[in-house]
């Protein structure tokens, strides 16, 4: 991996905790791109020698997965509402051992000031 790229929302939670989460299973830097709040995760990034894995989602509801040799796939990805993120976590009240690492090693990691806004 020679680079990781995570955009999204400079008011959302998800994309510090994935750029987190991408930094400790990777076990390499991720740069975070700001982009204006209230647009969530838009676009992950993976840049390798032999080309990038892109998942991209333009809108509310569709994303596209792009990777070198293959043909582009359009996923369904609906942002989800507080609503339905509150009722997942409440059906699992057991320890989230991955959380846990996230928060405690990966976060450390993460660096923050790698915030750059969003080039459009």
């Amino acid at each position: 991996m020679t680079a990781v790229a995570v955009e999204g929302a400079s008011d959302s939670p998800s994309t510090i905790l994935l750029a987190a989460w991408l930094t400790l299973a990777l076990d390499a830097p991720v740069t975070i791109v700001a982009d204006p709040a209230g647009t969530g995760i838009r676009r992950v990034r993976l840049t390798r020698h032999t080309g990038d894995i892109q998942l991209f989602r333009p809108g509310l509801s569709i994303a596209e997965l792009t990777q070198p040799g293959q043909p582009a796939q359009r996923i369904s990805l609906p942002r989800r509402s507080l609503k339905d993120c509150l009722a997942e976590e409440l059906r699992r009240l057991d320890p989230d051992e991955v959380f846990g690492e996230v928060i405690t090693i990966g976060l450390p990691r993460t660096n923050l000031r790698s915030v750059r806004p969003s080039e459009r």
